[in-house]
């Protein structure tokens, strides 16, 4: 069976990452992210399903995009550093969008300055594209942005207090090998897991937005009510579960522990990880500044750019704060600072979706039929 080649199908190519925002800097690379349109013989067939291609660019559609390059003021130096090349399927692509997915929009409102290559359906597209912006953008940026403050946190806790060793099942209280069987665990923890469910919304029939607005609203609710940190409510959540399901005491005691001695070890590993593979210059900065300073500036950038979209109706990638987001990665903010401007840009976003006037969700039926029309004109 031959592998799809998109490259004689592709519509569009962008530059992408730091090329693409205006943070690139000497020794930025060159992302790449383009879009394709499958031939109708491989959207449906049974054995060559196609939805993205990492693979480099080639052939015709790479000495076009590499010219271009070459006249970038700042790609054409990253070329020589290292390019990635990710090119997606028009389906896939239309779905990320429609789910107000950050990377997908990114393309989707490239700066002109920034296109490689655009085929006459890709400007079909894009006269369309304004039809993605909904109030959605207020949860997927939100959500992108709190995974770069997540990913601070814990890389701080590492450099302040390091793991010291690799944990083992004695530091829990636990013996050699678990006393409850993989299965048995699986069922318990299953019940678990489904009790906890039905204390939320999951089950309700509404709209996936609404439901995950709704279940941030009840959890922020009883943070503030019980005066716990989100790990504690978790915590609080479970210990209610357990209890309704009369489960042995002993037996909670057991899993609980092993709940806690298995996310030592993810974290043991994780931390490992990071140590061997983290960038040598990004760790001294990271050092010199007690927090990851490039998670920083992607998270003021993602929320900035979340609260445009609901404000202004514009998703601008190209940022005009480019310079002003370098100097966060420089370390221009301390810690403390740059929570405190996390918290606000939260609250701004939050508020921003309740008076936009973008609306709550895409025409599903109107992307259906852009998608249609753009495959039909390709064949």
């Amino acid at each position: 069976m031959n592998v799809f080649d998109p490259n004689p199908h592709t519509i569009f190519v962008t530059l992408a990452g730091s090329q693409a925002h205006g943070t690139a800097r000497p020794g930025s690379d060159v992302d790449l992210r383009g879009v394709c349109i499958a031939p109708l013989s491989v959207r449906l067939s049974l054995f060559r399903e196609f939805e993205q291609s990492e693979a480099p660019l080639e052939g015709s559609l790479w000495e076009q995009v590499r010219s271009r390059i070459a006249a970038h003021p700042t790609a054409a130096n990253g070329l020589q550093v290292r390019s990635e090349s990710v090119v997606f399927e028009l389906a896939k692509f239309l779905r990320l969008c429609a789910a107000a997915n950050p990377n997908a929009l990114e393309i989707l409102f490239a700066d002109e300055r920034d296109w490689l290559f655009a085929a006459p359906a890709w400007q079909s597209l894009v006269a369309q594209r304004q039809q993605f912006l909904t109030k959605k953008v207020g949860q997927t940026f939100l959500g992108y942005a709190l995974a770069q403050l997540k990913r601070i946190r814990t890389h701080r806790a590492w450099l302040l207090t390091p793991p010291k060793a690799k944990p083992s099942r004695a530091d829990f209280g636990l013996p050699d090998s678990s006393t409850l069987g993989r299965d048995d665990q699986h069922r318990i923890e299953q019940g678990i897991a489904d009790k906890i469910r039905s204390y939320g919304i999951d089950t309700l029939d509404l709209p996936k937005a609404t439901r995950v607005a709704l279940d941030e609203r009840l959890r922020a609710f009883w943070q503030d009510t019980l005066a716990c940190s989100e790990e504690e409510l978790e915590n609080r959540m479970r210990a209610v579960a357990t209890q309704s399901l009369s489960l042995p005491v002993a037996v909670v005691a057991t899993l609980n522990a092993e709940r806690r001695y298995l996310a030592a070890l993810k974290d043991w590993h994780s931390y490992q990880t990071w140590q061997n593979e983290r960038n040598a210059a990004r760790a001294t900065l990271e050092r010199e500044h007690g927090y990851d300073t490039k998670h920083a500036m992607h998270l003021v950038r993602l929320m900035r750019m979340g609260l445009e979209i609901l404000n202004t109706g514009e998703l601008r990638v190209r940022r005009q704060d480019a310079a002003e987001l370098n100097e966060i990665r420089d370390g221009s903010l301390d810690y403390d600072t740059l929570l405190t401007l996390a918290t606000d840009l939260q609250r701004g976003l939050e508020q921003a979706v309740r008076v936009s006037h973008l609306p709550s969700d895409v025409d599903f039926a109107h992307v259906d039929a852009l998608s249609l029309s753009l495959a039909r004109g390709s064949e």
